[in-house]
């Protein structure tokens, strides 16, 4: 007998929340019907979970999934969603910060099931929505076998550091590249961002000194990113706040050493195989920058223990346990 899932197909795309929605929905059970909805018009909005109530009333299904966010405002059928972090409440607006308190907690509390995928993130929706513990169930985000099977390297004309991500005020960019500037390390590496250049990031380099070492490789495509991670010297992901953080695993699996954070989720998921540094010190980040080019034990080190880590994780361990809490 099959039983029909309504989900919402808005977060298909190339994000990390769009990586979830296809690797879960590619190993949906054959048992299983998809009823898929769209919010055409901004699905992280503020009137998203009213636009959403709207689409769920208008099929049926016995289920409701959704890979982020936005809860439903009103739900005929028991609703299941994924909050992969909080970030709304320290780096947003104001509007965004009362929107969360107000709206995304008091409805994750009539959710069947949250899902998070951190411990981490638990903890915040715990402690500042007040979600009860037993409401949440921590399921990890996965890392495609392509990053473990990839030969093949980009290359660039000189050995890299690399970033791969945005650029919000989170992610703590202009410390790592301060940090780059001052490291004591050979000047043919360059610095390689995910993007394109734009004023204030060109306004930056040229304040601290880093002309001539930063590459930016443009938008990447899904199918580039197993190579231009392994062609890295090592990737630097000193992000002042994750939810989970996609780039240290997949870095990871491709046998790239990781400089991470020693904040929020990314020890966690880090596991003891990346070097983690405190993001609020540009020296404790230059000092990990330094040692990944200068200690051939440490970084050799890095390799093992990251490849070994990333094993830990897989979309098929992801997607089951997500159907299963859908389903359960």
């Amino acid at each position: 007998m099959k039983r029909k899932v309504v989900f919402d197909a808005s977060w298909d795309g190339e994000t990390g929340i769009g990586r979830l929605y296809r690797e879960v929905m590619a190993r949906k059970p054959d048992f299983v019907e998809s009823v898929p909805v769209r919010v055409e018009k901004d699905p992280a909005g503020f009137l998203a979970p009213f636009r959403l109530a709207q689409k769920i009333k208008e099929v049926d299904g016995e289920v409701f999934y959704s890979p982020t966010f936005i809860p439903p405002l009103f739900s005929q059928i028991p609703f299941v969603f994924t909050i992969h972090d909080l970030m709304h409440l320290f780096y947003y607006s104001r509007l965004h910060r009362e929107y969360y308190r107000w709206v995304i907690g008091p409805l994750s509390k009539k959710a069947k099931k949250i899902i998070t995928v951190s411990n981490y993130s638990k903890s915040l929706l715990i402690e500042k929505l007040g979600v009860p513990d037993d409401l949440v169930r921590v399921i990890y985000n996965g890392v495609g076998q392509n990053f473990f099977d990839n030969e093949r390297e980009y290359a660039l004309d000189r050995p890299y550091f690399l970033y791969v991500g945005n650029r919000r005020n989170y992610k703590n960019l202009p410390a790592m590249m301060e940090a780059f500037s001052r490291a004591d390390i050979p000047r043919d590496f360059v610095f390689a961002l995910s993007g394109h250049p734009n004023p204030e990031i060109e306004n930056h380099i040229r304040q601290i000194g880093l002309e001539g070492r930063v590459r930016f490789l443009g938008r990447i495509p899904e199918e580039d990113l197993p190579a231009i991670y392994k062609g890295a010297h090592a990737t630097l992901f000193v992000s002042k706040m994750e939810g989970f953080g996609l780039p240290v695993l997949e870095s990871m699996a491709s046998g790239t050493p990781v400089l991470t954070s020693s904040a929020s989720s990314l020890p966690e998921i880090a596991g003891g195989a990346a070097i983690c540094v405190d993001p609020e010190e540009v020296k404790a980040i230059q000092q990990g920058i330094e040692l990944l080019v200068k200690d051939e034990a440490v970084y050799v080190s890095c390799v093992e223990k990251g490849l070994q880590r990333a094993n830990d994780f897989s979309w098929e361990k992801t997607a089951y346990q997500t159907w299963d809490t859908i389903l359960g």
